[in-house]
């Protein structure tokens, strides 16, 4: 239940304390300080002492509507960059999906999708081919220069030449 204080002298809205906003939002307590920290939500009032003698932070209403903005998001796996570009939409009070850059944004990571689906069929049909080879060994040792057991004679799968990790996950959720 939200905490009821007056952030605004003239107004007084719900008031949600890091872990109420955390559980309204759908997201951790961790990823709510990160995302302060990179800038995808503003920095939390504090009650009961500065940011840095660790006040109790305090959110508004809008301030969880916004943390459950990124959430859905980021299930779309969408990039922190791209979240900040559509951050500013709805900062302008417009919604991101009447927006040209909202279809660019999104058509854009549509077709990293298919390119992912793509690496991913490639490696699936070289490992699939690993399979059905088979073990030549006739028991004798491994050597790795010699060993082909993982097709020394093919080349890196599309996702080793890639090389990179495309998430990083944070207290078992996305961030």
């Amino acid at each position: 239940m939200a905490l009821e204080t007056s952030l605004v002298s003239s107004m007084t809205e719900p008031i949600y304390r890091i872990g109420e906003a955390a559980r309204a939002s759908g997201v951790s307590v961790r990823t709510i300080r990160f995302y302060e920290e990179v800038g995808l939500v503003p920095k939390a009032q504090r009650r009961n002492g500065a940011a840095r003698t660790g006040g109790e932070r305090l959110y508004r209403e809008a301030d969880v509507a916004r943390l459950r903005f990124i959430h859905r998001a980021r299930a779309l796996d969408l990039g922190l960059d791209d979240i900040r570009m559509l951050l500013t939409i709805v900062e302008r009070g417009e919604c991101p999906g009447g927006s040209e850059n909202y279809r660019v944004v999104i058509g854009r990571h549509l077709a990293e999708i298919d390119q992912r689906l793509a690496r991913l069929a490639a490696l699936r049909d070289q490992i699939e081919g690993l399979l059905a080879r088979g073990n030549d060994s006739s028991g004798q040792a491994c050597v790795e220069a010699g060993c082909e057991c993982l097709g020394a004679a093919v080349e890196p799968g599309p996702l080793a030449r890639q090389g990179t990790v495309t998430r990083v996950k944070n207290g078992g959720e996305h961030v």
